[in-house]
């Protein structure tokens, strides 16, 4: 009984919190622009995450988890988290980067650990900086992939449905379906067989 109740307590604080942290986010954007916003959601509670980045446009699946310190990169306008497409029943770990750039698109049934990083763009220069020149390509994670701690994905990379990739792994390179994959640069370790 008590349990219950102390639920519907947190349920009627996080409904309470919420505009407060539209509120913020609003101010921080006015101040900061796009990185104002991202600063408001890492340091946000992890059950807000998901209403406040629904709110300011992205899709995100039922039963989907959000750990803290979400790190939103390269968020210019509000706008930008449209971009942001997550399917059902998706976990975040804890402190995962996603770069805002241009698309990144995750099915349903992924699970990310902590210190994940997903990248859509690459920046390349000279040491003076005046050649600065950007390339872009969206990120397509299909559905029941499972990306483990620490690795980072590379702009323009499409993981195919069940894949997995080891910890710490940095993947350059497509996917392909039932494939595990590890290492710096992730090459193909093992064909998944069910």
């Amino acid at each position: 009984m008590k349990l219950g109740l102390l639920n519907k307590f947190r349920i009627l604080i996080y409904k309470l919190l919420l505009p407060y942290f539209i509120v913020k986010c609003n101010f921080y954007y006015l101040l900061y622009g796009g990185s104002g916003i991202s600063y408001i959601v890492e340091k946000m509670p992890n059950k807000l995450i998901i209403p406040l980045l629904r709110f300011f446009g992205a899709s995100i699946g039922l039963g989907s988890d959000i750990d803290n310190g979400l790190i939103l990169h390269r968020l210019s306008k509000k706008s930008d988290l449209k971009k942001l497409i997550i399917g059902e029943k998706v976990y975040i770990g804890h402190n995962m980067l996603l770069d805002l750039s241009t698309d990144i698109t995750i099915g349903n049934d992924c699970g990310f650990g902590a210190n994940c990083q997903i990248w859509t763009h690459v920046g390349d220069y000279s040491f003076d900086y005046s050649d600065y020149k950007d390339t872009t390509n969206p990120v397509i994670i299909n559905d029941g992939v499972v990306i483990y701690s620490g690795s980072i994905v590379n702009q323009g990379v499409i993981i195919k449905k069940y894949a997995r990739v080891g910890a710490s792994s940095v993947v350059l390179k497509n996917i392909p379906e039932k494939e595990f994959w590890a290492g710096i640069p992730a090459k193909l370790i093992n064909i998944i067989k069910w």
